[in-house]
């Protein structure tokens, strides 16, 4: 995926070193744990946020950082287990802990990261983010719950598109609508694009060559199965005209462009 971290590089690389620098045990297993989530990665909900929110003029501050970090923890936490669910042997690139040591070390090195989010998402004093992010994780377990027994069954379009919401884009809303919070933007549409964002974001992952033939090994359905590539990409098309429609209230930036060339990659 090409690199857009350039156009929020200063605040992205803020968010990395928060990150990079949480794990201080110096053993195999947290050098493992600490290369793992200092990889270099897309860190794409944190680029999709930022720029979101200096769309809207935002000025990026340590309460955002705090969040953005725990966005990420989050969903590298959820990467450990899932790695453990799917008995994958690779993630991006290199080893799985779950295949270097074990399942228990995985999940238990998931959940570590999942206390450093804690600690991030509770340095905000918000409740009502805090509630945000408590639905956000009981919904993404919820989703990993039902796709692992939906496994090898037919399953329907809406049964896909909740499971997609809840293990996706539900922590992009989750995200962007809580940093909507602490910045006094609408709520409400950063929400909506936090949501058509994540679900468009699943549905062409699910189209990766690489991400089917892992479903395909698990026997997880997805939507290619379920409604076919070409009603597949009027979905997408659907999803990113949307996008579009909301972008088209601002003004030209870079900000703008951004967003629209993340939105027309997928």
């Amino acid at each position: 995926m090409k690199d857009f971290g350039y156009i929020v590089a200063e605040d992205l690389n803020i968010i990395e070193a928060k990150i990079s620098n949480l794990v201080t045990n110096e053993s195999d297993v947290f050098n493992d744990l600490e290369l793992f989530i200092s990889e270099k990665s897309k860190r794409i909900r944190s680029i999709f946020s930022l720029l979101y929110l200096k769309l809207n003029n935002t000025e990026i501050n340590d309460k955002l950082i705090n969040l953005l970090s725990a966005g990420e923890l989050i969903h590298n936490a959820s990467l450990l287990h899932d790695d453990v669910i799917d008995d994958a042997d690779l993630r991006r690139g290199s080893i799985t802990l779950s295949n270097k040591y074990n399942s228990k070390i995985a999940i238990l090195s998931g959940d570590y990261l999942l206390s450093f989010a804690v600690e991030c998402l509770a340095q905000l004093d918000n409740k009502d983010i805090l509630n945000i992010f408590i639905n956000t994780t009981k919904l993404m377990s919820e989703a990993e719950i039902s796709q692992y027994f939906l496994r090898n069954k037919e399953v329907t379009f809406e049964e896909y598109l909740k499971i997609i919401y809840g293990k996706t884009a539900s922590l992009f809303e989750g995200i962007l609508s809580s940093a909507s919070i602490l910045s006094g933007i609408d709520v409400n549409c950063a929400k909506e694009f936090g949501k058509n964002f994540g679900l468009l974001f699943q549905i062409n992952n699910d189209m990766n060559h690489y991400s089917k033939e892992n479903d395909e090994k698990n026997g997880i359905k997805t939507v290619i199965d379920i409604l076919g590539i070409e009603k597949t990409n009027v979905l997408k098309d659907n999803y990113k005209q949307k996008m579009r429609e909301d972008l088209n209230k601002y003004s030209d930036s870079q900000y703008r462009r951004g967003l629209e060339d993340l939105i027309n990659l997928l």
